[in-house]
């Protein structure tokens, strides 16, 4: 089974991007189930910029998402919209995070068996 995972809460939702990360990690060690990435939309799309660190607890929740893909090789995509409407220019994307748009979310929805939005 194909899953792909939409973020879209803010990132002060902290609690429900620690259930994302750790419904990952669980479902990455099912060898039944692909992960096709994660595509981060919306206001969540903070946590993927550089400036994100100066604040700790955030600067942790991105290194957890940044551990999926070294430890687990799951793509991480950016909404690039997104991200420019929450003012973020696109040096300030924090690498191991690849910009994106709505053609790939597209192909991506199409390809997947099922979606998981946090």
């Amino acid at each position: 089974m194909k899953i792909l995972v939409i973020i879209k809460s803010p990132p002060a939702s902290q609690v429900v991007h620690e259930i994302a990360v750790n419904t990952v990690e669980r479902l990455s060690c099912d060898s039944e189930i692909e992960l096709s990435g994660i595509f981060f939309t919306d206001s969540s799309v903070s946590l993927t910029s550089k400036e994100i660190c100066q604040i700790s607890s955030l600067s942790n929740l991105q290194e957890s998402y940044l551990n999926l893909t070294k430890e687990r090789g799951i793509p991480l995509f950016v909404c690039g919209r997104a991200f420019m409407e929450q003012g973020l220019d696109k040096s300030s994307i924090c690498e191991g995070f690849t910009l994106s748009g709505n053609m790939e979310l597209s192909m991506m929805i199409c390809s997947a068996d099922k979606l998981l939005e946090f």
